[in-house]
């Protein structure tokens, strides 16, 4: 096999004939997929390291835990190397049955080239097991300074219950004096539980200032003396009644001026976070919520302001009220409940000017595989006039049981889509956002219950505001990548099998919001016609039945041109008896076919004589070739002529012989008939 190679690439070069250009890479990535929530929370980043120089290198794969003095709490641990679609790479750390006993480091030897490669971590933590901790090095099998190395942590990421939520933030003191520290509930939408309240000095030393618990109250959580450059960190855990929410502000405050030196409000339970207002000026202002009923109608809802670290006021249900404010910065914080999902807008006006407007969003949904509501905005204001809406259902891989839009400025609808489709909405100069409403579909099969779906908003001159691509339902990754311009794409899928083959692996392209091309399973997508531009590259995987993870890569390049093919005849035209010379020639080829006139395999460009052509009719040479662009063929057609006899006229000339003997042998039957005329 590898004489065959070096003999064509030898034929190649003899004719002047170039190896075919390596194809211009758009994007090349290697990605990990997670089956669950709480595996993606364990997986370590994707780290990329370059090579420039092409050589052997050694990965070697670690677990240091022990030798950082943890416990051993991993009972897997394996690294996988990738680089332009293929696994350069590939190790696993075998455990040892005494969890004492430090596993052997594993190492692997590669051959590398200079260019970006990627590194993907997976481990399993053992039951009741912490974490562990890894390390990976990549260095010239020769020996030298390694090109690569890395240490991270394999964790489990443990987050409060439901109910509960945790600040932790530093603070720095600049003036010297006593402080104290406050933790105020302020009762929206419901009274906190309790609190837990714990200040510790970091800097310069480390000490507990104090350490309370209990119900929140108005009075003072606990006190402390500070010096400038003393550095602090505050730690506070409140609780919320169960399947509630509330809020409460956290302030440290003190010194001769008693200056407030740290400052925030921390929702609690299912409360969002704060949207930041800006108030113009003193006024009284209403604030208006308004059930949008996208998709469902909600069960409940209430908003609060909270201004200068005092509760200022609150609203419940579509009955506005009134909320005098100061001008200056302020928060709004707004809670709602559903069964599924919803939407709710939340207006702040004095004197027929809107201060704020926008639509607040509530999912109560368990997980990916139930209704979800998505929230698109251009990142510019839009201008006033009439702008075309498209909402599509791409279908990749079924059709979405449920789809709507909801567009909205200043927290009122202003155009609405119950299906996928069009529709024009009339919009006034400034911010727009359109919600979009979509149910999964079910699992069926070997189908996976996701979807997806596409959203344009263009103005009146087609102008596009913002075009987007989204996946419904779990275990969606999507890669965006910008072509140059329009031509003609090589786009590939690769399942790693890390560390199982992925039991479905599916990938939808996607430009603004037209579906262009589809993968599934491995099989590429070869001479793509694509236009320039942005295009959405959405993987739907599902790892194996035993795993959490798998792995998938993804490439997009130039196509290879299809192959160039010329011949010719010299001459086109030749007598009975006479030859033609053949000559040809083809580019991006690897192999030619010769048919019709001639036969057998061919050179990629040569000459050839046809040898003395004796017929009467003209005669094709056809040639195909073929290369990694697929085939082509050209052909060229030979006349061949026989001489005519010739003929005398009047103006003289001379008589073909055979035309003289034969002329004479007429004359002569005609004399003898004419005699035996005469006898009888």
């Amino acid at each position: 096999m590898l004489k065959k190679m070096i003999v064509t690439l030898a034929a190649w070069l003899a004719f002047g004939i170039g190896v075919p250009a390596g194809a211009v890479v758009h994007l090349d990535t290697s990605e990990v997929v997670a089956a669950t929530a709480e595996a993606a929370a364990q997986l370590p980043p994707t780290y990329d390291f370059t090579l420039t120089a092409a050589g052997n290198y050694v990965v070697t794969l670690k677990d240091i835990s022990l030798d950082s003095g943890l416990p051993q709490s991993l009972q897997s641990l394996q690294v996988l190397v990738t680089r332009d679609l293929q696994a350069v790479a590939r190790l696993s750390i075998e455990y040892p049955a005494q969890p004492s006993v430090t596993p052997p480091a594993k190492t692997q030897t590669f051959a590398g080239t200079p260019g970006t490669y990627r590194v993907h971590v997976l481990g399993a933590i053992a039951a009741n097991g912490a974490g562990g901790l890894f390390s990976v090095d990549v260095a010239p099998s020769a020996g030298g300074a390694a090109v690569f190395a890395v240490a991270d942590a394999i964790a489990t990421q443990n987050a409060p219950p439901s109910e509960q939520s945790l600040l932790q933030t530093e603070f720095t003191v600049s003036t010297a004096g006593s402080y104290r520290v406050l933790a105020l509930d302020r009762g929206f939408p419901s009274a906190l539980l309790n609190r837990n309240v714990l200040l510790v000095k970091r800097s310069p030393q480390t000490q507990v200032e104090f350490n309370t618990s209990g119900a929140f109250s108005p009075s003072d959580v606990g006190t402390f003396n500070a010096q400038v450059g003393d550095t602090y960190e505050l730690i506070v855990v409140a609780t919320a009644s169960p399947g509630s929410a509330g809020l409460y502000g956290a302030a440290v405050r003190g010194g001769p001026s008693d200056t407030v030196i740290y400052r925030s409000e921390n929702g609690v339970g299912a409360l969002p976070p704060a949207r930041a207002l800006t108030i113009p000026t003193a006024a009284t202002y209403s604030l208006a919520l308004t059930d949008l009923q996208f998709p469902v109608p909600l069960t409940a809802f209430s908003a609060a302001i909270v201004q200068n670290d005092a509760f200022v006021g609150s609203v419940a249900g579509a009955t506005p009220g009134n909320i005098s404010l100061s001008a200056g910065s302020a928060q709004l914080f707004v809670y709602s409940t559903t069964a599924t999902t919803g939407a709710l807008s939340a207006v702040l006006s004095s004197g027929g000017q809107v201060a704020y407007g926008d639509v607040h969003i509530t999912d109560a949904s368990p997980d990916a595989t139930t209704p979800a509501i998505y929230s698109f905005s251009p990142s510019e204001p839009v201008s006033r006039g009439n702008y075309a809406l498209s909402l599509n259902d791409l279908r990749f891989p079924t059709e979405l049981p449920s789809l709507r839009a909801l567009a909205i400025q200043e927290g009122l609808p202003v155009g609405q889509l119950n299906a996928a489709g069009n529709t024009v909405v009339s919009l006034e100069a400034g911010k727009v956002r359109v919600l979009v409403a979509a149910t999964p579909p079910p699992v069926s099969g070997t189908l996976p219950g996701n979807g997806a779906f596409a959203l344009a908003l263009k103005a009146a001159n087609d102008a596009i505001v913002f075009e987007s691509t989204q996946g419904v339902g779990g275990l969606f990754n999507a890669k965006v990548v910008d072509l140059p311009a329009a031509g003609r794409y090589d786009i590939e899928l690769k399942d790693f099998e890390f560390p199982s083959r992925l039991r479905i692996s599916w990938l939808a392209v996607t430009h603004g919001t037209e579906l262009v091309g589809q993968v599934i399973g491995s099989s590429p997508i070869q001479n793509l016609q694509l236009e320039g531009g942005v295009h959405v590259l959405n993987f739907i995987g599902q790892p194996a039945a035993n795993t959490n993870y798998g792995a998938f890569g993804l490439k997009v390049s130039d196509s290879t041109p299809a192959p160039v093919v010329t011949l010719s005849a010299s001459p086109t035209s030749v007598t009975a008896g006479q030859s033609s010379t053949l000559t040809w020639s083809a580019t991006n080829a690897t192999s030619c076919t010769a048919s019709n006139g001639w036969s057998g395999s061919k050179t990629v460009s040569g000459t050839q004589s046809t040898g003395a052509l004796s017929t009467s009719s003209n005669t094709t040479y056809a040639l195909e070739c073929v290369g990694p662009g697929g085939r082509s063929s050209a052909s060229v057609t030979v006349s061949v002529t026989v001489p005519t006899p010739g003929k005398s006229g009047g103006g003289g000339g001379h008589l073909d012989p055979l035309l003289l003997v034969a002329l004479a042998t007429v004359l002569t039957l005609a004399t003898v008939r004419r005699q035996r005329g005469v006898m009888k």
